[in-house]
């Protein structure tokens, strides 16, 4: 398995690369600059010597109509001319050309043929194993004889002393960027060690974290470099995130795991009491009639008890998959007045009373959700209280309407007001059956709905419940029940 090179090896790898490029760029234009400068001064070299002779040439005696011959002394022209202007040093020449006709030639001309110009100007060539620069112009005729061809002038000089100088220069530049490339390369790795030494220390306080599984250590973030210390306040985030969601997945698991055995001890009590009957019923099939009948009662009634429980049970399960429950607009009044119709008939006895402004009252929510929380409020309010309840809604605030079911029973004492809400959690002076199931349906609705629940004393003198539901969508979050 090969391994990734390490953040050292990087910086020393990126500052030795930018220094190579900064050299090589830099060698490249000196050498450039040089070679530019050097062809320059041979170019100004060769127009001197061709302004003169190229407009003096035949200045003195001209030559017969027809143009330039070599019997008619232009060789000696250039003969008598060469020392002075024409050759002004070794490794040049020039000749004469007329018509691609070679007339004269004079100087340091390499063997083997040099190549003809194709117009005037300036022009490098290879010829002799060399390279060479060459400058052709046209050459005026004398003045008594305008009209006529002159022919054309050939200056050239050899390249070789220019190749020389601008090798031995690219030679030296080349040696001192690799030197230069080498101590940026040592020096880089020197200095990379001081500065990376902040997330040496990082990576130090990130193990012990690791090894002592203590998600409430925190990095250290105020004496690091910028760079650093954003990479420690984004792991001190990620740390916290990580100690709030293993201390809710401890809480979420030590819930369901009492949950659970809250679940067995509800469900095996009634069918203890069924199974128990109906041994009683098995083993005397001569109980009386009144006696038989009792106790088909009370198997029904557990029976009952037993389904309501797994209703409840069930109810509970939907909630916590809140992000499939379904949500509409919907009048929570209409709701509410529904769930007290429902209760009137269930009690004939009680007094229910419905206390809500005139006007739709909307909200978003589940509807069936919502018509839970009301019946289980109200039922709870009857089995629990006494013979009056009230049922309120009002709004407390805008965009906040609020639900409260009062009772004149005995109340709930505050002891018992925090873990009410629990599932399978009964009050401590409550007499009345019932699965413990129905304020912990509550409160999940509540949170469901984006909304709170609080218990406290009624006017009429006993409990009040008052649950506060946001008109507007809410967050869909799973409820949980708490640790306990």
């Amino acid at each position: 398995m090969t391994r990734n090179p390490s953040i050292r090896l990087r910086v020393t790898a990126a500052a030795t690369a930018a220094v190579a490029f900064v050299l090589i760029a830099a060698g490249v234009l000196t050498v450039t600059s040089f070679a530019s400068h050097e062809r320059s001064s041979l170019d100004r070299d060769l127009e001197r010597r061709a302004s003169g002779p190229a407009g003096d040439l035949f200045g003195g005696g001209g030559h017969p109509p027809g143009g330039i011959s070599a019997d008619h002394g232009f060789g000696g022209r250039i003969e008598r001319q060469a020392d002075e202007d024409l050759l002004a040093q070794s490794g040049s020449f020039v000749r004469v050309l007329q018509g691609g006709t070679v007339l004269a030639e004079r100087g340091d001309v390499p063997s083997g043929n040099f190549p003809l110009p194709e117009g005037t100007g300036f022009e490098t060539v290879s010829a002799g194993g060399g390279k060479w620069r060459t400058l052709t112009v046209d050459a005026r005729p004398p003045p008594d004889e305008q009209g006529q061809t002159a022919g054309r002038l050939q200056f050239a000089a050899s390249l070789a002393a220019q190749e020389s100088r601008i090798s031995d220069l690219r030679d030296r530049v080349a040696l001192v960027s690799g030197i230069g490339v080498v101590l940026a390369a040592l020096i880089a790795w020197f200095f990379a060690a001081p500065a990376l030494r902040p997330l040496h220390a990082l990576r130090n306080s990130v193990a012990r974290v690791s090894t002592t599984r203590d998600l409430a250590n925190r990095l250290p973030e105020g004496d690091a470099p910028e760079e650093v210390g954003a990479v420690a306040r984004s792991v001190n985030a990620m740390l916290g995130r990580l100690e709030r969601s293993s201390s809710e997945t401890e809480r979420a698991l030590s819930a369901t795991r009492r949950f659970a055995a809250d679940v067995g001890h509800e469900l095996r009590t009634p069918l203890t009491s069924i199974r128990a009957n109906f041994d009683a019923l098995r083993r005397n099939p001569d109980m009386p009639e009144t006696q038989r009948r009792r106790l088909l009662d009370e198997t029904a009634a557990e029976q009952v008890r037993l389904v309501s429980l797994l209703d409840s049970l069930q109810a509970l399960a939907r909630g916590d998959a809140a992000e499939a429950l379904p949500r509409e607009r919907l009048d929570l009044g209409d709701t509410v007045d529904a769930a007290v119709t429902a209760a009137r008939a269930r009690h004939p006895d009680a007094t229910i009373e419905l206390h809500a402004p005139d006007g739709q009252l909307a909200v978003d929510g589940w509807p069936d959700g919502l018509r839970l929380l009301a019946d289980n409020l109200i039922e709870n309010a009857v089995r629990h209280g006494g013979s009056r309840v009230a049922v309120t809604i009002s709004e407390s605030r805008p965009g906040t309407l609020v639900l409260t079911v009062e009772d004149d029973g005995p109340g709930i004492p505050p002891a018992d007001r925090e873990r009410i809400f629990d599932p399978f959690v009964r009050g401590d002076s409550t007499s009345a059956h019932g699965s413990g199931l129905g304020l912990a349906l509550v409160a999940q609705q509540a949170a469901i709905h984006g909304g709170t629940v609080d218990v406290g004393e009624s006017t009429l003198g006993g409990a009040a419940f008052r649950v506060v539901i946001p008109v507007t969508a809410a967050p869909r979050e799973a409820w949980h029940a708490p640790a306990p």
